[in-house]
């Protein structure tokens, strides 16, 4: 066993490197900002999430430094949809970043936790009246018109205030990108003003008293590993620009290039990726080729930009407990006989979609077991009535590979779960929706309660008959 502890510790390390401020392995066991792991399992009731509070404040401070190197005028605008948990949104803000939002509510934990009017951005598609109103009093930093139809709707909306609003226009510059087909934005999706309509939309806008034209907005998609997309959209938002201000006599204030910065789920590699789980490209690159490219063009403008998944990604774990195991013979080929050995975790795609939905992969680490080499295939199974619920195998399989003697009874942790998890937990089989936990300089401090059928249930009116 000695002689294989240098191997696990490089086995170790390179599952944990997303996350490597934050995630240790002690004497074989998880140690997560400190904390044991395994040891929380068995205190607090599986699944939950566990977040570092100083891993946001890193992160948000890289993509600062990342693009402010370049660019000085740059402000990152949190997108708050990656998770807009009170006590993250207050942990982004005292970090130094402001936020985007995309509806009333995530527009009222914004102003919740402190943030100013003139920190906000207010994205969407489908904004109601109510929500544009709420953006007015008093304006925000911009309203994101997606439409014409909308950018006469935000019109109206200020002239029965008495208010002006400040907006930017949002554009599809028809970017293609190779990240998955949910996660693009542009050539095509449903967002954004078509780049033909482009001009006479800022036309109009400028024409409408109640409005003031501050800015342009694009956004490509999310999770783009490669950086050529990013600086083909800035190349073509840029010429956008030129034209735009001259057609109408216009200088706007900030251009806003959206987020869509990747973050590793599989190993970094310095080639190009073959999936858009891997990102081999560092913060420090996206920020020179996109705010060198803009601060050449336009040195005095401002540059924003709305980081989600590079903020919230590697903040947190999920730890679920292993529930069940069993074994499956299944015929692979005909005349050939596989054995599949499963593990059914009590966290299926209600507590984190993303793996279901997008097919999403995340490292996993057997909390008591770190120092363990991961050698043995198992196919992993959340709790739901629903086939679907199955975890992505580990790259070019359908397995998971996990230390020999993993077991009913063990807790794994699922790591890079930060990003688009607690947003998108369901009621699903009428499963406990788990609480999320972070470590702070305080210790561990509860941030969001693990909710029972008994909430799920609050809302809905139920009178027995007879």
């Amino acid at each position: 066993m000695e002689d294989d502890a240098p191997q696990c510790d490089v086995e170790f390390s390179r599952i944990a490197d997303p996350m490597k401020d934050v995630i240790t392995c002690e004497r074989g066991r998880m140690r997560f900002d400190g904390l044991d792991v395994a040891a929380l399992a068995d205190t607090l009731p599986t699944p939950f999430f566990l977040f570092s509070a100083a891993q946001i404040g890193r992160n948000v401070a890289a993509v600062l430094e990342a693009f402010r190197a370049h660019h000085p005028a740059t402000r990152v605008f949190y997108a708050s949809k990656a998770c807009s948990n009170l006590w993250f949104l207050d942990r982004v803000r005292r970090a130094g970043a402001d936020v985007e939002v995309n509806s009333g509510g995530e527009l009222w934990k914004a102003l919740r936790v402190g943030f100013e009017p003139r920190q906000i951005i207010f994205n969407g598609n489908a904004k109601t009246r109510e929500e544009i109103e709420a953006a007015l009093r008093p304006p925000i930093e911009a309203i994101v018109v997606d439409s014409v139809f909308e950018l006469r709707r935000v019109a109206e909306t200020a002239a029965d205030l008495g208010a002006r609003a400040r907006v930017s226009l949002r554009v599809d510059l028809n970017v293609a990108t190779e990240t998955h087909p949910g996660l693009r934005t542009s050539a095509g999706a449903k967002a954004g003003i078509d780049i033909n309509e482009a001009i006479g939309a800022f036309g109009l806008a400028a024409e409408l008293p109640t409005l003031q034209v501050v800015g342009m907005h694009y956004h490509i998609g999310s999770q783009i590993t490669r950086v050529d997309p990013f600086v083909e959209a800035l190349k073509g938002g840029l010429a956008l620009l030129d034209r735009v201000e001259t057609a109408h006599d216009l200088r706007l204030e900030h251009l806003d290039i959206g987020g869509g910065l990747a973050i590793p789920y599989y190993d970094r590699s310095g080639d190009e990726p073959d999936t858009y789980f891997e990102a081999p490209h560092t913060l420090e690159l996206y920020g020179r080729a996109i705010a060198e490219t803009f601060h050449a063009a336009r040195p005095k403008m401002r540059l924003y930009l709305e980081p989600g998944r590079a903020i919230a990604g590697n903040t947190a774990i999920l730890v679920t407990r292993v529930e069940a195991e069993k074994t499956k013979l299944v015929e692979a080929a005909p005349g050939r006989i596989q054995r599949e050995d499963w593990l059914m975790v009590d966290a299926g795609f209600n507590t984190i979609l993303e793996h279901s939905s997008y097919h999403w992969y995340f490292r996993a680490v057997v909390a008591d077991r770190c120092s363990k080499p991961p050698v043995r295939p198992f196919r992993v199974g959340g709790p739901l009535c629903d086939g679907g619920d199955v975890y992505t195998g580990d790259p070019g399989s359908a397995f998971r590979y996990l230390p020999i003697g993993t077991k009913a009874g063990d807790a794994i942790a699922f790591l890079d779960v930060g990003a688009y998890s607690l947003e998108c937990m369901s009621a699903y089989n009428g499963r406990d929706q788990a609480a999320a936990y972070m470590v702070t300089e305080a210790g561990l401090r509860r941030i969001a309660a693990r909710r029972t059928v008994k909430d799920f249930v609050a809302g809905e009116h139920f009178v027995p008959e007879g």
